[in-house]
């Protein structure tokens, strides 16, 4: 697991072949409907629970389970990039996630209604122990508009959007790329991109967001515990 006090820590890890050919395969029906927007599409709250309890998703959890034991899911998050869906990132933390109601847990901030339900900022030092999970469905190559980041970025804690262009400019961007399969682990403080593909390719990612199911519990966010077998 990655560990946010590590000073030698970039703020993710890569996990080559992670997923077998078949593992990957049994996602493509699930990720049939990825409409062309940069948003992608989500499932949180309901909709979260029924796409953790698809078989396809079991070994998927049972893996991450594995990497990160007593995690629970806040939100899954699937893109595509093509053509019709080349779309420009700039940099940004992921600060916002799911939450039950308006009424907010402490330290939380910024509430927005979206179509799946509320979303609220998070405190930086939640965020810290927050992992979003991104799996490679398709190879990303640097002609795909990979995801890039600023390694160590995250080590900043809350990154007011003044505060980017300096950070953007002393820091080197690293472009994520990697095969089908593959998993990058990421903090959500990690400052990250995405600029659009000179080479659209169609290539699909699906990202699992993870918090301590201990955490979420506490907090009354609206975590699903993925559980085996499914019911």
């Amino acid at each position: 697991m990655i560990s946010a006090t590590d000073p030698f820590d970039p703020g993710y890890r890569f996990l080559r072949r992670l997923f077998d050919r078949v593992e990957i395969v049994a996602l493509t029906p699930v990720l049939a409907g990825i409409p062309s927007s940069a948003a992608g599409k989500r499932w949180a709250g309901r909709e979260l629970a029924a796409l953790l309890q698809l078989p396809a998703m079991q070994p998927v959890l049972r893996k991450l389970a594995e990497l990160l034991p007593g995690m629970a899911i806040l939100r899954a998050v699937a893109f595509r990039k093509d053509a019709d869906a080349n779309w420009f990132v700039p940099a940004h933390q992921d600060r916002s996630i799911p939450v039950s109601s308006p009424a907010l847990p402490p330290g939380f901030d910024n509430l927005t209604r979206k179509t799946d339900g509320w979303q609220a900022e998070a405190p930086a030092e939640l965020l810290a122990e927050m992992r979003n999970c991104r799996i490679f469905i398709d190879r990303a190559t640097a002609d795909d508009g990979p995801l890039e980041v600023i390694p160590g970025s995250h080590r900043r804690g809350r990154i007011e959007q003044a505060e980017i262009p300096a950070i953007t400019a002393r820091g080197a961007w690293r472009p994520l790329t990697g095969d089908a399969g593959d998993l990058v682990v990421l903090s959500p403080l990690l400052l990250h991109r995405s600029r659009r593909a000179a080479e659209p390719s169609g290539r699909r990612v699906m990202q699992l967001e993870c918090i301590s199911a201990d955490t979420a519990a506490i907090l009354g966010l609206p975590a699903t515990v993925p559980t085996w077998p499914p019911s």
